[in-house]
């Protein structure tokens, strides 16, 4: 509350049922008391049902129980009002339509006081936070932002990283129930849960192991307490000292903090920072010119719905052109567009992603003299490594662009927030001795968008004998 105060933009970290729901109601109720000009709008990431029975669930019981305090004031769904220019809002999200329509529903607010509350915001469109941000160049402005921190990708990642904003961390460990053992709060985070949640997903250190990014010191106030797990069976009194966190979730659920890079990340954030300070360095020497005498081949990942892009990766050994995208689904348009760009390069070959629509852009490419070449993702694998087969071939070609990036001491990355996150958000996993990366719509969810960029460069590693096995 007193950085929402204090700060034009505040970010809540938060762990569950820590009370960040509670708080940004009673935050918006006051902001709306104090100012006589005044408009606040809450959002929530979508179903339209986060924003009804979580924030404005906690907006309406105030109201219910504090009628004296809204008298005279109009009482909606959604909506509470004094007047036209002072009022607290519901603004939904619309989970269909285009990135400027969502980004235009946010705009062109104007008020002496404004104050934009936004709950599940990891989860909202970055568009909507443009809008936000085109609102907030005068006046009183305040943006609050609350989340469960479970991937640094988003542009509320990019705020806190670049210093946009005020961090607030919201831990069950500072939680009056987890710290007393008593239920000061009813129905927020217990200790009971808390300490199952210790042993359930962690462990203490062994013997001489170091505390790494994936650790964290039990509180003194927990050591020597036992919980009983969900079926009943009590657990060993806690140990004091350092844990290892093995359950990513507990990083989020319990700390309220994003889940540090355990061993299954696919591409460590080292190598990619290694490979952006190399692009850096060399446009620096040679500008933005592909090196010489060396043709490139190009990734073309072909969107397959209004939200997903054409992406096309141009590499040239290992260095890596700006990416190129653009919208639309028609595959002649794409086809054309990608010819266009095959035209003004030194390219071998382009590899086109011939899922779904995409599976009739490449021929439309080879009818204008390209040498393109359909790539099916989810077609068998050609070869294997040392930790095993790969289950499909998206795997083999993902695992193909870790190794670049991890051996290759010449692969560049350009300066592509975008390609960055989505380079570093999947992890893989061995089962049964076949590797399997982390499922599209699993990166979607996490990213809240498609992984175009990282597919279009992934595509860049179907080499000929891959593409032409039987020769």
């Amino acid at each position: 509350m007193e950085s929402v105060r204090d700060h034009p933009v505040t970010i809540a970290k938060s762990a569950n049922a820590t009370g960040k729901t509670h708080a940004a109601a009673r935050i918006a109720i006051w902001f709306y008391k104090v100012f006589n000009e005044c408009q606040v709008y809450t959002a929530a990431a979508p179903p339209e049902s986060n924003l009804k029975k979580l924030l404005w669930g906690e907006v309406g019981s105030i109201a219910e129980s504090h009628p004296k305090v809204f008298k005279g004031d109009g009482l909606k769904s959604l909506h509470i009002e004094r007047s036209a220019q002072r009022f607290i809002t519901g603004v939904t999200i619309p989970m269909s339509g285009s990135a400027a329509q969502r980004e235009a529903k946010f705009s062109g607010k104007h008020s002496p006081h404004l104050l934009f509350l936004v709950d599940e915001g990891d989860a909202v469109p970055d568009e909507v936070y443009r809008g936000i941000e085109s609102c907030m160049s005068g006046g009183h402005a305040r943006l609050l932002v609350m989340f469960n921190p479970r991937a640094e990708a988003g542009e509320v990642h990019r705020m806190e990283r670049n210093g946009r904003a005020n961090v607030v961390h919201l831990s069950a460990f500072n939680h009056p129930n987890v710290t007393t053992g008593k239920d000061q709060i009813p129905g927020a985070v217990t200790r009971e849960a808390t300490i199952r949640r210790v042993n359930e997903w962690c462990r203490p250190l062994a013997p001489g192991e170091q505390a790494n990014s994936e650790c964290f010191e039990l509180p003194s106030f927990l050591s020597g307490l036992t919980a009983k797990s969900q079926s009943g069976h009590e657990y060993p009194p806690l140990k004091p000292g350092w844990y290892k966190i093995m359950e990513p979730a507990f990083s989020y659920m319990v700390l309220g903090r994003y889940p540090a890079q355990g061993n299954t990340q696919l591409i460590s954030k080292d190598w990619i920072s290694k490979a952006r300070a190399r692009w850096d360095l060399y446009v620096s020497e040679y500008g933005e010119i592909a090196p010489r005498h060396t043709s490139a081949v190009m990734g073309l990942d072909v969107g397959e719905f209004g939200t997903d892009a054409n992406v096309a990766c141009f590499r040239y050994g290992g260095y890596i052109e700006r990416l190129i995208a653009w919208s639309g689904v028609d595959t002649v348009k794409t086809g054309d567009r990608a010819i266009a760009e095959y035209r003004g390069r030194d390219i071998s070959r382009v590899n086109v992603d011939a899922t779904g629509i995409g599976a009739g852009v490449a021929p439309h490419m080879q009818r204008g003299s390209c040498s393109a070449h359909p790539v099916k993702v989810a077609s068998s694998p050609t070869e294997a490594v040392e930790l095993g087969e790969f289950k499909i071939l998206r795997d083999q070609l993902w695992w193909a662009c870790r190794e670049w990036l991890r051996t290759d001491k010449g692969a560049m990355l350009p300066p592509d927030e975008l390609l960055i996150e989505e380079l570093a958000t999947p992890t893989y996993e061995v089962i049964d001795g076949k590797i399997r990366i982390m499922k599209k719509d699993t990166m979607k969810e996490l990213l809240k968008r498609s992984p175009d960029r990282a597919d279009a460069l992934c595509l860049t590693f179907a080499t000929p004998d891959l593409l032409f096995p039987n020769l």
